[in-house]
Protein backbone atom coordinates (compact mmCIF):
# COMPACT_ATOMS: atom_id res chain seq x y z
CA UNK A 1 0.00 0.00 0.00
CA UNK A 2 1.75 3.32 -0.88
CA UNK A 3 0.16 6.15 0.88
CA UNK A 4 1.10 10.24 -0.10
CA UNK A 5 -0.07 13.15 1.37
CA UNK A 6 0.87 16.84 1.24
CA UNK A 7 -0.66 20.17 2.63
CA UNK A 8 -2.02 22.41 0.26
CA UNK A 9 -4.32 25.35 -0.73
CA UNK A 10 -6.47 25.78 -3.90
CA UNK A 11 -9.76 23.75 -2.99
CA UNK A 12 -11.48 24.51 -6.19
CA UNK A 13 -8.79 23.18 -8.30
CA UNK A 14 -8.61 19.82 -6.01
CA UNK A 15 -12.00 19.54 -6.11
CA UNK A 16 -11.89 20.24 -10.18
CA UNK A 17 -9.06 17.39 -10.17
CA UNK A 18 -10.77 14.83 -8.38
CA UNK A 19 -14.00 14.96 -10.01
CA UNK A 20 -12.45 15.16 -13.53
CA UNK A 21 -14.55 12.55 -15.46
CA UNK A 22 -11.90 12.28 -18.57
CA UNK A 23 -8.58 10.73 -16.68
CA UNK A 24 -10.94 8.45 -14.37
CA UNK A 25 -12.79 5.64 -15.19
CA UNK A 26 -15.18 5.96 -12.45
CA UNK A 27 -15.67 8.58 -9.35
CA UNK A 28 -17.56 7.95 -6.40
CA UNK A 29 -18.01 10.68 -3.71
CA UNK A 30 -18.27 8.18 -0.73
CA UNK A 31 -18.05 10.65 2.24
CA UNK A 32 -17.98 14.61 3.28
CA UNK A 33 -17.93 15.28 6.46
CA UNK A 34 -18.56 18.38 8.59
CA UNK A 35 -19.59 20.95 5.98
CA UNK A 36 -23.09 21.60 5.47
CA UNK A 37 -22.28 21.28 1.58
CA UNK A 38 -22.87 18.23 0.12
CA UNK A 39 -20.65 18.42 -3.08
CA UNK A 40 -16.68 18.83 -2.49
CA UNK A 41 -16.38 22.26 -4.32
CA UNK A 42 -18.64 23.51 -1.38
CA UNK A 43 -17.05 21.36 1.11
CA UNK A 44 -13.87 22.54 0.32
CA UNK A 45 -15.31 26.35 -0.04
CA UNK A 46 -15.82 25.93 3.45
CA UNK A 47 -12.64 24.61 4.80
CA UNK A 48 -11.23 27.59 3.00
CA UNK A 49 -13.97 29.99 4.62
CA UNK A 50 -13.06 28.74 8.12
CA UNK A 51 -9.07 28.77 7.32
CA UNK A 52 -9.93 32.62 6.07
CA UNK A 53 -9.85 33.49 10.11
CA UNK A 54 -6.62 31.95 10.75
CA UNK A 55 -2.89 32.42 9.28
CA UNK A 56 -2.67 29.28 8.19
CA UNK A 57 -1.60 29.47 3.90
CA UNK A 58 -2.43 25.64 3.18
CA UNK A 59 -5.68 24.75 4.86
CA UNK A 60 -5.83 21.47 3.22
CA UNK A 61 -4.35 18.06 3.65
CA UNK A 62 -4.59 15.65 0.77
CA UNK A 63 -3.59 11.95 0.70
CA UNK A 64 -3.84 9.14 -1.68
CA UNK A 65 -4.15 5.50 -1.09
CA UNK A 66 -3.09 3.31 -3.42
CA UNK A 67 -2.82 -0.34 -2.06
CA UNK A 68 -1.42 -2.99 -4.13
CA UNK A 69 -3.98 -5.18 -4.53
CA UNK A 70 -8.04 -4.44 -4.53
CA UNK A 71 -9.26 -3.76 -1.12
CA UNK A 72 -12.71 -3.65 0.51
CA UNK A 73 -14.12 -0.85 1.55
CA UNK A 74 -14.36 -1.77 5.13
CA UNK A 75 -10.35 -1.72 4.54
CA UNK A 76 -10.05 1.38 3.09
CA UNK A 77 -12.01 3.04 6.04
CA UNK A 78 -10.37 1.44 8.32
CA UNK A 79 -6.99 2.66 6.70
CA UNK A 80 -8.44 6.10 6.82
CA UNK A 81 -9.25 6.07 10.64
CA UNK A 82 -5.84 4.78 11.66
CA UNK A 83 -4.16 7.71 9.12
CA UNK A 84 -6.52 9.88 10.53
CA UNK A 85 -5.53 9.21 14.28
CA UNK A 86 -1.78 8.76 13.80
CA UNK A 87 -1.84 12.31 11.73
CA UNK A 88 -3.69 14.03 14.57
CA UNK A 89 -6.85 14.64 12.33
CA UNK A 90 -9.02 12.69 14.42
CA UNK A 91 -12.91 14.78 14.17
CA UNK A 92 -11.67 16.88 11.75
CA UNK A 93 -14.09 17.45 8.50
CA UNK A 94 -13.06 15.26 5.31
CA UNK A 95 -14.01 14.47 1.95
CA UNK A 96 -13.39 10.63 0.93
CA UNK A 97 -13.57 10.37 -3.12
CA UNK A 98 -12.77 6.87 -4.79
CA UNK A 99 -11.54 6.51 -8.46
CA UNK A 100 -10.59 3.37 -10.84
CA UNK A 101 -8.22 4.68 -13.49
CA UNK A 102 -6.54 2.33 -15.54
CA UNK A 103 -8.89 -0.45 -13.91
CA UNK A 104 -7.59 -0.28 -10.88
CA UNK A 105 -8.62 1.47 -7.52
CA UNK A 106 -7.33 4.04 -5.48
CA UNK A 107 -8.66 6.44 -2.78
CA UNK A 108 -8.22 10.24 -2.29
CA UNK A 109 -9.17 11.64 1.45
CA UNK A 110 -8.86 15.41 1.98
CA UNK A 111 -9.00 16.97 5.70
CA UNK A 112 -9.54 20.01 6.73
CA UNK A 113 -6.29 21.20 8.86
CA UNK A 114 -8.33 24.04 11.17
CA UNK A 115 -9.49 22.85 14.60
CA UNK A 116 -12.60 25.14 15.18
CA UNK A 117 -12.80 24.80 18.19
CA UNK A 118 -9.76 26.55 18.69
CA UNK A 119 -9.15 28.26 15.44
CA UNK A 120 -5.93 26.95 14.83
CA UNK A 121 -3.82 24.97 11.90
CA UNK A 122 -3.33 21.19 13.34
CA UNK A 123 0.62 20.67 12.91
CA UNK A 124 1.44 17.72 11.31
CA UNK A 125 4.82 16.74 11.63
CA UNK A 126 7.71 14.19 10.37
CA UNK A 127 4.54 13.07 7.98
CA UNK A 128 6.85 10.66 5.44
CA UNK A 129 8.28 8.55 8.50
CA UNK A 130 4.79 8.50 9.97
CA UNK A 131 3.07 7.28 6.43
CA UNK A 132 5.86 4.98 5.99
CA UNK A 133 5.55 3.32 9.03
CA UNK A 134 1.70 3.01 8.23
CA UNK A 135 2.20 1.47 4.87
CA UNK A 136 4.00 -1.39 6.71
CA UNK A 137 1.41 -1.87 9.33
CA UNK A 138 -1.91 -1.03 6.76
CA UNK A 139 -0.08 -4.07 4.37
CA UNK A 140 0.82 -6.68 6.60
CA UNK A 141 -2.53 -6.48 8.58
CA UNK A 142 -4.11 -6.77 5.04
CA UNK A 143 -2.05 -9.17 3.59
CA UNK A 144 -0.71 -7.06 0.76
CA UNK A 145 2.73 -7.41 -0.55
CA UNK A 146 5.07 -4.36 0.47
CA UNK A 147 5.68 -1.99 -2.43
CA UNK A 148 9.61 -1.97 -3.76
CA UNK A 149 11.58 0.63 -1.16
CA UNK A 150 9.57 0.28 1.30
CA UNK A 151 10.62 -3.21 2.73
CA UNK A 152 14.00 -2.02 4.38
CA UNK A 153 14.31 1.88 5.94
CA UNK A 154 17.41 2.03 3.37
CA UNK A 155 15.61 1.33 0.55
CA UNK A 156 12.41 3.14 1.54
CA UNK A 157 15.74 6.39 1.95
CA UNK A 158 16.70 5.75 -1.56
CA UNK A 159 13.05 5.43 -3.21
CA UNK A 160 11.85 8.83 -1.33
CA UNK A 161 14.58 10.66 -2.94
CA UNK A 162 13.73 9.30 -6.02
CA UNK A 163 10.06 10.23 -5.54
CA UNK A 164 7.90 11.37 -8.10
CA UNK A 165 7.13 15.16 -7.00
CA UNK A 166 3.86 17.29 -8.22
CA UNK A 167 5.80 19.21 -10.65
CA UNK A 168 7.38 16.17 -12.29
CA UNK A 169 4.27 14.28 -12.52
CA UNK A 170 2.13 16.68 -14.03
CA UNK A 171 4.98 17.17 -16.65
CA UNK A 172 5.12 13.46 -17.25
CA UNK A 173 1.27 14.15 -17.94
CA UNK A 174 1.88 16.62 -20.34
CA UNK A 175 4.72 15.13 -21.77
CA UNK A 176 4.45 11.47 -21.96
CA UNK A 177 8.07 11.24 -20.75
CA UNK A 178 8.58 9.64 -16.87
CA UNK A 179 11.19 11.03 -14.90
CA UNK A 180 12.43 7.20 -14.41
CA UNK A 181 12.72 7.12 -18.88
CA UNK A 182 14.30 10.33 -18.80
CA UNK A 183 17.36 9.60 -15.57
CA UNK A 184 17.73 6.35 -17.60
CA UNK A 185 18.55 8.39 -20.67
CA UNK A 186 20.82 11.07 -19.21
CA UNK A 187 22.62 8.24 -17.24
CA UNK A 188 23.61 6.51 -20.20
CA UNK A 189 24.69 9.60 -21.98
CA UNK A 190 26.80 10.23 -18.86
CA UNK A 191 28.27 6.87 -18.26
CA UNK A 192 29.48 6.33 -22.16
CA UNK A 193 30.78 9.79 -22.15
CA UNK A 194 34.51 10.21 -21.47
CA UNK A 195 34.62 13.92 -21.44
CA UNK A 196 32.68 16.79 -21.07
CA UNK A 197 32.10 18.00 -24.53
CA UNK A 198 30.75 14.57 -25.38
CA UNK A 199 28.37 14.26 -22.79
CA UNK A 200 27.05 17.69 -24.38
CA UNK A 201 27.06 15.63 -27.53
CA UNK A 202 25.00 12.98 -25.78
CA UNK A 203 22.84 15.01 -24.73
CA UNK A 204 22.00 17.23 -27.79
CA UNK A 205 21.77 13.75 -29.64
CA UNK A 206 18.77 12.57 -27.29
CA UNK A 207 17.40 16.60 -27.40
CA UNK A 208 18.33 17.89 -24.08
CA UNK A 209 20.10 20.93 -24.12
CA UNK A 210 23.05 21.67 -21.12
CA UNK A 211 22.48 25.20 -18.87
CA UNK A 212 23.62 26.61 -16.18
CA UNK A 213 20.68 27.14 -13.64
CA UNK A 214 20.69 30.65 -11.48
CA UNK A 215 20.61 29.00 -7.90
CA UNK A 216 21.29 25.57 -8.99
CA UNK A 217 24.72 24.28 -10.59
CA UNK A 218 23.52 22.44 -13.98
CA UNK A 219 20.76 21.81 -15.65
CA UNK A 220 19.09 20.32 -18.94
CA UNK A 221 16.44 21.66 -20.78
CA UNK A 222 14.06 18.98 -22.47
CA UNK A 223 12.64 18.83 -26.01
CA UNK A 224 9.50 20.16 -24.23
CA UNK A 225 11.38 23.41 -23.00
CA UNK A 226 10.91 21.56 -19.23
CA UNK A 227 13.66 22.38 -16.63
CA UNK A 228 15.38 19.52 -14.36
CA UNK A 229 18.07 19.31 -12.23
CA UNK A 230 21.38 17.75 -13.63
CA UNK A 231 22.35 16.13 -10.43
CA UNK A 232 18.89 14.55 -9.56
CA UNK A 233 18.79 12.91 -13.34
CA UNK A 234 21.86 10.91 -13.05
CA UNK A 235 22.03 7.72 -11.24
CA UNK A 236 24.69 6.65 -8.93
CA UNK A 237 26.40 9.90 -9.00
CA UNK A 238 27.56 12.37 -6.87
CA UNK A 239 27.35 15.84 -7.36
CA UNK A 240 30.70 16.67 -6.47
CA UNK A 241 31.69 13.93 -9.36
CA UNK A 242 29.06 15.75 -12.33
CA UNK A 243 30.35 19.00 -10.85
CA UNK A 244 34.33 17.46 -11.47
CA UNK A 245 33.92 16.05 -15.10
CA UNK A 246 31.93 19.30 -16.26
CA UNK A 247 34.39 22.01 -14.83
CA UNK A 248 36.37 22.18 -18.01
CA UNK A 249 33.36 23.35 -19.75
CA UNK A 250 34.22 27.23 -20.28
CA UNK A 251 31.21 28.94 -18.74
CA UNK A 252 30.49 31.25 -21.90
CA UNK A 253 29.87 28.30 -23.90
CA UNK A 254 27.26 26.81 -21.42
CA UNK A 255 23.96 28.60 -21.47
CA UNK A 256 21.51 29.69 -19.50
CA UNK A 257 18.05 28.44 -19.02
CA UNK A 258 16.02 31.56 -21.07
CA UNK A 259 19.04 31.24 -23.71
CA UNK A 260 18.29 27.00 -23.85
CA UNK A 261 14.61 27.46 -23.87
CA UNK A 262 15.03 29.89 -27.06
CA UNK A 263 17.42 27.69 -28.88
CA UNK A 264 14.83 24.72 -28.08
CA UNK A 265 11.45 26.52 -29.12
CA UNK A 266 13.72 28.14 -32.22
CA UNK A 267 14.90 24.11 -33.32
CA UNK A 268 11.15 23.01 -32.74
CA UNK A 269 9.71 26.07 -34.62
CA UNK A 270 8.61 23.45 -37.28
CA UNK A 271 8.04 20.22 -35.54
CA UNK A 272 5.67 22.08 -33.08
CA UNK A 273 3.60 23.73 -35.97
CA UNK A 274 3.15 20.50 -37.13
CA UNK A 275 2.09 18.83 -33.58
CA UNK A 276 -0.17 22.13 -33.56
CA UNK A 277 -1.91 21.85 -36.38
CA UNK A 278 -2.25 17.88 -35.82
CA UNK A 279 -3.98 18.72 -32.00
CA UNK A 280 -6.32 20.81 -33.78
CA UNK A 281 -7.50 18.55 -36.58
CA UNK A 282 -7.67 15.48 -33.99
CA UNK A 283 -9.43 17.86 -31.35
CA UNK A 284 -12.39 18.71 -34.04
CA UNK A 285 -12.99 14.94 -34.16
CA UNK A 286 -12.76 13.87 -30.41
CA UNK A 287 -14.26 17.08 -29.14
CA UNK A 288 -18.05 16.21 -29.94
CA UNK A 289 -17.59 13.41 -28.03
CA UNK A 290 -16.87 14.85 -24.77
CA UNK A 291 -19.03 17.74 -25.51
CA UNK A 292 -21.70 15.12 -25.73
CA UNK A 293 -21.11 13.89 -22.50
CA UNK A 294 -20.17 17.33 -20.65
CA UNK A 295 -24.29 18.54 -21.97
CA UNK A 296 -25.57 15.40 -20.90
CA UNK A 297 -24.20 16.06 -17.48
CA UNK A 298 -25.13 19.41 -17.73
CA UNK A 299 -28.88 18.70 -18.57
CA UNK A 300 -29.00 17.05 -15.26
CA UNK A 301 -28.27 20.36 -13.84
CA UNK A 302 -30.54 22.25 -16.04
CA UNK A 303 -32.95 19.89 -14.79
CA UNK A 304 -32.30 20.19 -10.74
CA UNK A 305 -32.15 24.16 -11.47
CA UNK A 306 -35.66 23.55 -13.43
CA UNK A 307 -36.89 21.70 -10.11
CA UNK A 308 -35.44 24.05 -8.09
CA UNK A 309 -37.03 27.03 -9.51
CA UNK A 310 -40.66 25.34 -9.96
CA UNK A 311 -40.35 24.66 -5.96
CA UNK A 312 -39.34 27.82 -5.18
CA UNK A 313 -42.62 29.41 -7.06
CA UNK A 314 -44.98 27.14 -5.24
CA UNK A 315 -43.53 28.04 -1.63
CA UNK A 316 -43.85 31.37 -2.60
CA UNK A 317 -47.09 31.06 -3.72
CA UNK A 318 -48.74 28.85 -0.87
CA UNK A 319 -47.05 31.76 2.08
CA UNK A 320 -48.87 34.51 -0.35
CA UNK A 321 -51.99 32.23 -0.03
CA UNK A 322 -51.96 31.51 3.42
CA UNK A 323 -51.01 35.41 4.27
CA UNK A 324 -54.14 36.51 2.45
CA UNK A 325 -56.18 33.87 4.01
CA UNK A 326 -55.00 34.75 7.55
CA UNK A 327 -55.54 38.60 6.51
CA UNK A 328 -58.74 38.05 6.17
CA UNK A 329 -59.38 36.75 9.12
CA UNK A 330 -61.53 38.72 12.26
CA UNK A 331 -58.75 39.42 14.30
CA UNK A 332 -56.46 39.81 11.62
CA UNK A 333 -58.40 42.76 10.05
CA UNK A 334 -59.41 44.43 13.62
CA UNK A 335 -55.78 44.69 14.88
CA UNK A 336 -55.29 45.94 11.83
CA UNK A 337 -57.70 48.74 12.37
CA UNK A 338 -56.78 49.19 15.72
CA UNK A 339 -53.18 49.82 14.93
CA UNK A 340 -54.03 52.35 11.97
CA UNK A 341 -55.84 54.65 14.43
CA UNK A 342 -53.30 54.42 16.84
CA UNK A 343 -50.61 55.61 14.47
CA UNK A 344 -52.76 58.82 13.70
CA UNK A 345 -52.07 59.71 17.08
CA UNK A 346 -48.76 61.01 17.53
CA UNK A 347 -48.40 60.40 21.18
CA UNK A 348 -48.97 56.76 20.57
CA UNK A 349 -46.97 55.99 18.27
CA UNK A 350 -43.73 55.24 20.89
CA UNK A 351 -46.10 53.63 22.90
CA UNK A 352 -47.91 51.29 20.14
CA UNK A 353 -44.53 50.56 18.52
CA UNK A 354 -43.15 47.48 20.39
CA UNK A 355 -46.67 45.69 19.97
CA UNK A 356 -46.42 46.38 16.32
CA UNK A 357 -43.12 44.73 16.06
CA UNK A 358 -44.36 41.55 18.17
CA UNK A 359 -45.06 38.73 15.20
CA UNK A 360 -47.55 37.27 17.90
CA UNK A 361 -50.27 40.43 18.06
CA UNK A 362 -49.36 41.51 14.85
CA UNK A 363 -50.19 39.65 12.13
CA UNK A 364 -48.60 41.65 9.26
CA UNK A 365 -44.81 41.90 11.39
CA UNK A 366 -44.85 37.92 11.46
CA UNK A 367 -45.91 38.04 7.45
CA UNK A 368 -43.00 39.99 6.89
CA UNK A 369 -40.46 38.13 8.53
CA UNK A 370 -41.77 34.52 6.89
CA UNK A 371 -41.77 36.65 3.83
CA UNK A 372 -38.06 37.69 4.74
CA UNK A 373 -37.12 34.37 5.62
CA UNK A 374 -38.03 32.56 2.47
CA UNK A 375 -36.50 34.93 0.20
CA UNK A 376 -33.15 34.32 2.26
CA UNK A 377 -33.60 30.35 1.89
CA UNK A 378 -33.98 30.98 -1.20
CA UNK A 379 -31.73 33.36 -2.40
CA UNK A 380 -28.84 30.81 -0.70
CA UNK A 381 -30.50 28.01 -2.70
CA UNK A 382 -29.79 30.45 -6.00
CA UNK A 383 -26.09 30.63 -5.02
CA UNK A 384 -25.63 26.95 -4.41
CA UNK A 385 -27.25 26.42 -7.48
CA UNK A 386 -25.01 29.26 -9.27
CA UNK A 387 -21.98 28.38 -7.73
CA UNK A 388 -22.43 24.16 -9.05
CA UNK A 389 -22.93 25.89 -12.48
CA UNK A 390 -19.13 27.67 -11.67
CA UNK A 391 -17.66 24.29 -10.74
CA UNK A 392 -19.25 21.95 -13.99
CA UNK A 393 -18.05 25.06 -16.06
CA UNK A 394 -14.51 24.47 -14.78
CA UNK A 395 -15.04 21.34 -14.72
CA UNK A 396 -15.65 21.28 -18.48
CA UNK A 397 -12.41 23.23 -19.07
CA UNK A 398 -10.10 20.95 -17.14
CA UNK A 399 -11.30 17.77 -19.24
CA UNK A 400 -10.97 19.53 -22.41
CA UNK A 401 -7.40 20.68 -21.38
CA UNK A 402 -7.12 16.81 -20.36
CA UNK A 403 -8.13 15.52 -23.73
CA UNK A 404 -6.14 18.08 -25.38
CA UNK A 405 -3.07 17.06 -23.89
CA UNK A 406 -3.55 13.19 -24.56
CA UNK A 407 -3.41 14.26 -28.37
CA UNK A 408 -0.73 16.50 -27.70
CA UNK A 409 1.71 14.08 -25.80
CA UNK A 410 0.23 11.65 -28.82
CA UNK A 411 1.41 13.49 -31.47
CA UNK A 412 4.78 14.55 -29.93
CA UNK A 413 5.67 11.36 -29.88
CA UNK A 414 4.54 10.38 -33.11
CA UNK A 415 6.64 13.77 -34.26
CA UNK A 416 9.63 12.69 -32.12
CA UNK A 417 9.79 9.06 -34.33
CA UNK A 418 9.62 10.63 -37.48
CA UNK A 419 12.69 12.81 -36.43
CA UNK A 420 14.10 9.72 -35.36
CA UNK A 421 13.74 7.95 -38.21
CA UNK A 422 15.03 10.99 -40.41
CA UNK A 423 17.92 11.32 -38.08
CA UNK A 424 19.32 7.67 -38.55
CA UNK A 425 18.42 8.22 -42.69
CA UNK A 426 20.96 11.11 -42.43
CA UNK A 427 23.26 9.31 -40.35
CA UNK A 428 23.06 6.07 -43.00
CA UNK A 429 23.15 8.68 -45.45
CA UNK A 430 26.74 9.89 -44.37
CA UNK A 431 28.19 6.15 -43.84
CA UNK A 432 27.20 5.84 -47.60
CA UNK A 433 29.26 8.58 -49.05
CA UNK A 434 32.17 7.25 -47.07
CA UNK A 435 31.58 3.93 -48.54
CA UNK A 436 31.57 5.19 -51.90
CA UNK A 437 34.63 7.03 -51.43
CA UNK A 438 37.11 4.37 -49.87
CA UNK A 439 36.21 1.16 -52.00
CA UNK A 440 38.44 -0.69 -49.63
CA UNK A 441 36.65 -0.03 -46.97
CA UNK A 442 33.32 -2.07 -45.85
CA UNK A 443 30.09 -0.68 -44.93
CA UNK A 444 29.83 -0.20 -41.20
CA UNK A 445 26.33 -0.11 -39.47
CA UNK A 446 27.70 1.05 -36.36
CA UNK A 447 29.28 4.20 -37.99
CA UNK A 448 26.85 6.20 -36.73
CA UNK A 449 26.21 5.08 -33.68
CA UNK A 450 30.40 5.72 -33.35
CA UNK A 451 30.14 9.20 -34.35
CA UNK A 452 27.08 9.84 -31.83
CA UNK A 453 29.69 8.18 -28.83
CA UNK A 454 31.60 12.21 -28.82
CA UNK A 455 34.04 13.81 -30.58
CA UNK A 456 36.86 11.75 -29.08
CA UNK A 457 35.74 8.60 -31.44
CA UNK A 458 34.51 10.82 -33.99
CA UNK A 459 38.20 11.98 -34.12
CA UNK A 460 40.01 8.36 -33.72
CA UNK A 461 38.08 7.21 -36.96
CA UNK A 462 38.94 9.76 -39.09
CA UNK A 463 42.50 9.70 -38.54
CA UNK A 464 41.98 5.80 -39.25
CA UNK A 465 40.48 6.78 -42.65
CA UNK A 466 42.97 9.46 -43.23
CA UNK A 467 45.46 6.77 -43.25
CA UNK A 468 43.47 4.15 -45.42
CA UNK A 469 43.40 6.90 -47.70
CA UNK A 470 47.35 7.85 -47.85
CA UNK A 471 48.04 4.59 -48.29
CA UNK A 472 46.02 3.95 -50.95
CA UNK A 473 47.13 7.56 -53.27
CA UNK A 474 50.83 5.64 -52.30
CA UNK A 475 50.26 2.50 -54.26
CA UNK A 476 51.97 2.66 -57.62
CA UNK A 477 49.77 3.07 -61.06
CA UNK A 478 48.32 -0.09 -62.23
CA UNK A 479 47.87 -1.49 -59.24
CA UNK A 480 44.61 -3.78 -58.44
CA UNK A 481 42.88 -3.81 -55.48
CA UNK A 482 42.83 -7.21 -53.65
CA UNK A 483 40.46 -8.99 -50.87
CA UNK A 484 44.31 -9.30 -48.75
CA UNK A 485 44.49 -5.39 -48.67
CA UNK A 486 44.00 -4.28 -45.44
Amino acid sequence: MILKGNQRAGGADLATHLMNEFDNEHIEVAQIRGTVAEVLHGAFGEYEAVAAGTRCKEPLYSLSINPSAPISRDQYHAAIDRIEQRLGLSGQARAVVFHVKHGREHCHVVWSRIDTAKMLAVQISHVRMKLRSLSRELAHEFGLPLPEGLAHDRGADRARKKDMTLGEKAQAEETGVAPRQRRTEITDAFCRSDSADAFRAALKEKGYVLARGDKRGFVVVDRFGKVHSLARQIDGVRTRELNAKLASLPPEQVLGVEEAKAAIQQRNAGAQARVDARVNGRMADLASKLAARQAARRLRLDGRAQAIETEQSGERMSLHAAHKSEANKPFARAAGAIFALFDRVPGLRSVIAPLRRNPRINPAERHRIEEAALARRHQRERFILERKYKALSRLDARERRSLETVIRREMQAMEGGHEQNAQQRQDQIEVNKLDITLPGEKPDASFAAKKREGKDAWKVRQEKLAERYAQKQNRPKGYRHTREDP
